[in-house]
């Protein structure tokens, strides 16, 4: 069967590039034309609805009203790299890529975005931690997980009651207690907290599938001694297939970050007003707690993330590394049949 098809390139409603196209069956005098005109219809809306099968019965019921015995439409969305025009497919949760062709690093809507990322090995390191455990490996990949990492400054003031027991005299001879008993008192306490903090927050939904909360404290505790360089195009576009997309954005990450050192900075309010009682504290509870987090710096960092399986006797385990010295992360687990399925059916 014969078909029409088109191709525009667009900016849609929420202001993201994307290349939409378009084939339509059996082709018709005048329906490429139409489906052109419809495709520039159809950027008109945000990029989350030009996905699924209502857009596409949409276009199918638009093309008979004009008068078209159309018996099937397909719509395909991609992004469109800035720089080098290159389509790329990105899964509708990205919000920032490097370009595989042309190395650009940015969002979705055409901006610009620094991306550092620290230098990961080897794969002989990993063959060699594989053989250290007594097996030998089956499949070793490296993937490139993204992380925005927050300087801060907090500070908070607080006020808190804390209940604590502490030993009194319940007889004197000679001048010296005797006997003791244990009273519960109450006091309350004032005081302001203010440290620094590096906070990493993972920039993918599903961020236990890659390292989890081991990677996390990896990230900060690297960053704190050692921050990675921003990549040039030309370094990034080798490595691009092995760097997985951001799928938080700053703004949400940002959020995350206060959210996360609002608590630690109520925790070391308690810690503090502990510290202040003279006895053994039994609670501390807060009645007033006015935090602050001021973002002082933010970057967008990747970390060489190892994720390896091996097979040792007759069974099949998979293990986890991170950086250029293949620090291990997760050793000796037993790779289930659920896993395998998730791996191959794409949550890389």
């Amino acid at each position: 069967m014969t078909e029409a098809g088109a191709f525009v390139a667009e900016t849609t409603a929420d202001g993201r590039l994307v290349y939409l196209s378009a084939v339509a069956r059996p082709a018709q005098p005048g329906l490429e034309q139409a489906l052109t005109d419809l495709l520039h219809e159809l950027a008109r809306r945000s990029y989350s609805e030009l996905h699924g099968d209502r857009v596409r019965l949409e276009a199918l019921r638009a093309l008979r009203s004009m008068g078209f015995a159309v018996e099937d439409v397909e719509i395909a969305v991609s992004y469109r790299c800035p720089h080098c025009g290159a389509s790329i497919q990105l899964n509708p949760e990205a919000v920032v890529y490097v370009c595989p062709y042309c190395g650009w690093a940015g969002d979705v809507l055409g901006e610009r975005v620094a991306v550092r990322l620290w230098p990961a090995g080897h794969r002989g390191l990993v063959e060699g931690l594989v053989r250290r455990l007594g097996g030998e490996p089956v499949s070793i990949q490296l993937r490139y997980v993204p992380f925005w990492v927050f300087e801060a400054s907090v500070e908070a003031y607080y006020a808190a009651t804390v209940v604590y027991r502490r030993a009194r005299p319940a007889g004197v001879y000679g001048g010296e207690p005797y006997r003791v008993r244990y009273v519960r008192e109450r006091m309350r306490v004032s005081g302001r907290v203010r440290f620094e903090a590096v906070k990493a927050v993972p920039a993918r939904l599903h961020a236990e599938v890659f390292g989890g909360e081991e990677l996390r404290l990896w990230v900060e505790r690297k960053w704190r001694f050692q921050q990675p360089p921003a990549l040039e195009a030309e370094e990034a576009k080798p490595i691009a297939p092995s760097i997985l997309a951001p799928e938080l954005s700053r703004e949400v990450a940002a959020e995350v970050a206060v959210d996360a050192l609002e608590d630690e900075a109520a925790d070391e309010a308690r810690r503090e007003a502990r510290r202040r009682a003279p006895g053994h504290v039994e609670k501390v509870r807060l009645e007033r707690f006015s935090p602050s987090v001021s973002i002082e710096r933010r970057e967008l960092v990747f970390a060489p993330y190892w994720f390896f399986t091996y097979r040792r006797g007759s069974g099949l385990y998979s293990g986890a590394a991170v950086g250029s010295e293949v620090t291990p992360l997760r050793i000796e687990l037993p790779l289930s049949n659920v896993e395998r399925v998730a791996r191959l059916a794409g949550s890389w």
